[in-house]
């Protein structure tokens, strides 16, 4: 959902009443008006980019109104107006069509490479290197790699900033937390028998608090209230869904009133992932009869199930609720369905998958960092200048908020609320970590105080308080064996 509402700003400028029915979640009204416009694009005096962005547009929103046919005729149908620009614009738009439709399909392997081909291209226009590299996002989330997925988008957040429209930008931090808030739930204890469950479990640990999500998808929700409802409706639905209190009856309320707000606009092609997405939830809370009646539908016909595009997560669903009923062969059978399906999604991922040029090289950069992604944009520039200057002995708070031009006060609440931490205790943690390092990796080949005097630190009654509080041992019990380096060399 939050995908398309990307590709809607992309062509806010160029189809603004269309863009912004999408916006606005009108999708019937969309498909007519877009339909009617792409019948005359040709004899219109539209460019060729502003027809490329018709198509593109028009498509995804056939995809999310389930009529993925017609959606594939017509990005068959584009790729002769991306030839008559260039042919990389064949392989930039073409890749980021397919890419689309797979990821619509739930082909999350074969959706990254598509988008792959494209965020990796440096001479693609950026804001389709932006979409790429969401959908790229979005693909590996959906097969469980959150923390690459997260990583992308911190990536993307700051590439948009270079695009006029800074609502891009908000719109990739709704998708991370889109992201956080499902990866919380996945990674419940409840759902430990999930094969996919140690690769959440993991990586939760990174992401932001309850308390925390809660309130920055409440805030997502307020800034895209009135210009992008779409958007805003997504968050609200998240937000509530994620209330402690969203048990039972109320959650199914919820949910349903979500579904019935989908088939009111005949957006069929969104109404199975919130299905499952909800029934999750219910089970990690204990609710497997509330997740029975959402995925009724969906789970009447086992053969159905086997044969559906999400047989993985409904696989898995079902078994828990023949498990809750004490059918335990059954649950059994199905439960081995749902982990050969994981197998072979994953043995698919290693043998097509690869981590995004663009993505490594971030990691490489150092912007890939977890904690880094957990904060707004604004902020994010902070940190990255944490860990610019961390090797600065005067670095200090007063500095780092002049940098990004807020004040020391509105850093220090960003830093606690994200991150749990002030930004004094982020540089000292980091300095000890990028100390600790040091001596794994080098020994005894040079004093400690040297190795501190790298990152900042000078004096040895801090560097020993600090270091012992963070990791309970000191700098030379670190180095494991060998004289005492405080008195050899220091």
């Amino acid at each position: 959902m939050l995908l398309l509402a990307l590709t809607s700003l992309r062509a806010l400028q160029a189809h603004h009443d269309l863009a912004q029915l999408v916006l606005e979640g009108d999708f019937s009204s969309a498909l007519r008006l877009g339909c009617d416009r792409i019948e005359r694009a040709a004899g219109a005096a539209d460019t060729v980019q502003q027809r490329a962005l018709l198509g593109q547009l028009l498509g995804r929103v056939m995809l999310a109104c389930g009529r993925e046919e017609e959606a594939e005729e017509l990005f068959q149908r584009q790729l002769k107006i991306y030839e008559s620009v260039s042919r990389h614009t064949v392989r930039w738009h073409g890749s980021l069509d397919q890419g689309a439709l797979l990821l619509h399909l739930n082909r999350p392997a074969r959706a990254v490479e598509c988008f792959n081909a494209v965020a990796d291209d440096r001479r693609a226009p950026v804001d389709v290197r932006i979409e790429a590299m969401v959908g790229s996002a979005v693909a590996m989330h959906r097969h469980g790699d959150c923390r690459a997925a997260l990583q992308a988008l911190d990536v993307v957040r700051d590439l948009s900033g270079s695009l006029p429209d800074g609502r891009i930008g908000q719109l990739v931090d709704c998708i991370a937390l889109e992201f956080a808030m499902l990866h919380h739930e996945r990674a419940s204890e409840a759902l430990d028998d999930h094969a996919l469950s140690a690769v959440y479990s993991e990586s939760a640990g990174e992401l932001a608090s309850n308390d925390v999500l809660m309130q920055q998808l409440r805030a997502a929700a307020n800034a895209f209230g009135t210009s992008a409802p779409l958007v805003a409706l997504r968050m609200c639905y998240l937000q509530k869904l994620m209330a402690k209190d969203c048990t039972g009856a109320a959650a199914i309320a919820h949910v349903n009133d979500g579904l019935s707000w989908l088939r009111d606009r005949r957006a069929a092609g969104f109404e199975v992932p919130i299905r499952i997405e909800a029934a999750m939830m219910l089970i990690a809370r204990g609710a497997l009869r509330g997740a029975a009646d959402l995925l009724a539908q969906l789970t009447f016909n086992e053969q159905q199930v086997h044969r559906s595009r999400y047989a993985q997560e409904l696989q898995y669903c079902l078994a828990k609720m023949h498990q809750h009923q004490g059918r335990h062969a059954d649950a059994l059978r199905l439960y081995r369905h749902h982990t050969q399906q994981v197998v072979q999604a994953l043995k698919g991922n290693a043998a097509t998958g690869r981590t995004p040029n663009f993505l490594q090289q971030a990691q490489e950069a150092g912007q890939g960092d977890a904690a880094r992604g957990r904060l707004p944009l604004r902020y994010r520039r902070a940190y990255q200048y944490v860990m610019d200057h961390l090797s600065d002995e005067h670095l200090s708070v007063r500095q780092i908020a002049a940098h990004v031009g807020v004040t020391e006060r509105a850093l220090q609440l960003a830093f606690r609320a994200h991150l749990g931490m002030t930004p004094a205790e982020l540089i000292r943690t980091r300095r000890m970590e990028r100390i600790q390092g040091e001596l794994r990796e080098h020994g005894g080949r040079e004093g400690v105080l040297e190795v501190a005097s790298r990152w900042g630190i000078t004096n040895r009654s801090t560097l020993v308080h600090n270091y012992r509080t963070q990791f309970d041992e000191t700098p030379t019990q670190t180095l494991r064996g060998g004289a005492d380096l405080w008195t050899v060399k220091n």
